[in-house]
């Protein structure tokens, strides 16, 4: 098969398109007036006075320990982004591939966390990879998590009667992804007949250029080997949300954390929500209502795991982002 760059050559210079601080900037400041808003709604519904001293209250050696769980994960995601560049034929540093990854972060609040493509221009600037190359990883790294996070919830599907239908739907939304990728023989020669329509050449090379990108990821070593990664990075969140659960007193084990943590993260993406904010919070306060921990008392478990997993990784992604656009700015 040839490759995605042979297939589908890029027409733009290193460099251009570089995204302007005041975009990224007006986005993020976007997701987290949104954030704040539904948080405070949150708290508002209950005591917001308890909350805030049950947070105030938590443990901090927990809590160090939560933090240090999450930074693994991402740094295993993060030289997950490496291995598929190498794979794809590109040689970026690994340093600068997970510094560029975590910068994606930034924009995670976008639909389908789609703006963390904003890395590859960056990449694109720097060493002359493919913007569209970028994309098609970052539609594996979404597949990958979701697949990683559907056999961890999977280990303990067992123990909530009742669910298995939301998570099988779940599970088919993702394999039809998967399976989609692999199917060349159909979508190739349909994008390459569409290219040949001026009007349509653009976007029909580009949509091609990402399916063969993910195509040439999906082998078997591949596949694995991203799976694997994504499995113990989003199971080392898992277990965060347990560490949480114990040190705010709530009675539940690890494998119904893990179930509570997958089911609430997978129903947050798929619901194309920008961070999946508002759907993930809400699956997470209603499995953990199925576990008999009322509103009140889980809803500051939801805002401590999701401050340490989502709007951490934001704050961290502006932080390395601010880093890129300066450089770039020097030149």
């Amino acid at each position: 098969m040839r490759s995605p760059e042979n297939a589908v050559p890029e027409d733009a210079a290193p460099g251009k398109g570089l995204p302007g601080a005041g975009r990224i900037i007006r986005s993020v400041l976007i997701f987290a007036v949104a954030g704040v808003f539904l948080y405070g709604v949150a708290t508002l519904a209950a005591d917001y006075q308890t909350i805030a001293r049950e947070l105030a209250n938590f443990p901090l050696d927990r809590l160090i320990q939560v933090l240090l769980l999450v930074c693994i994960g991402w740094l295993l995601r993060g030289w997950r982004f490496y291995y598929y560049l190498k794979v794809c034929g590109e040689q970026v540093p690994l340093g600068y591939s997970v510094a560029a990854f975590l910068a994606g972060f930034a924009l995670t609040g976008t639909p389908g966390k789609v703006g963390e493509a904003v890395k590859g221009v960056f990449l694109k600037q720097d060493y002359g990879v493919s913007v569209t190359k970028v994309v098609g990883i970052l539609v594996i790294e979404r597949l990958m998590d979701l697949w990683g996070v559907l056999l961890l919830g999977s280990i303990s599907l067992l123990m909530f009667k009742g669910w298995e239908k939301i998570f099988a739907l779940c599970t088919a939304a993702v394999l039809v992804g998967g399976i989609f990728l692999c199917m060349e023989r159909i979508y190739r020669p349909v994008l390459e007949r569409l290219g040949r329509i001026s009007f349509l050449s653009w976007v029909s090379n580009r949509v091609l250029s990402i399916l063969l990108t993910g195509r040439q990821l999906m082998t078997p070593r591949v596949f694995f080997a991203g799976l694997v990664l994504s499995t113990v990075a989003w199971g080392l969140e898992s277990v965060s949300m347990y560490l949480i659960l114990q040190g705010f007193d709530l009675h539940a084990t690890l494998l119904q954390a893990n179930f509570v943590y997958c089911l609430s993260t997978i129903l947050g993406a798929l619901s194309m929500l920008p961070g999946g904010i508002g759907g993930t919070e809400a699956g997470m306060v209603g499995l953990l209502g199925f576990l008999g921990i009322s509103y009140s008392q889980g809803l500051p478990s939801v805002i401590l795991i999701r401050l340490c997993t989502l709007w951490l990784a934001v704050l961290v992604g502006v932080g390395f982002m601010t880093y890129f656009l300066v450089r770039s700015g020097k030149r």
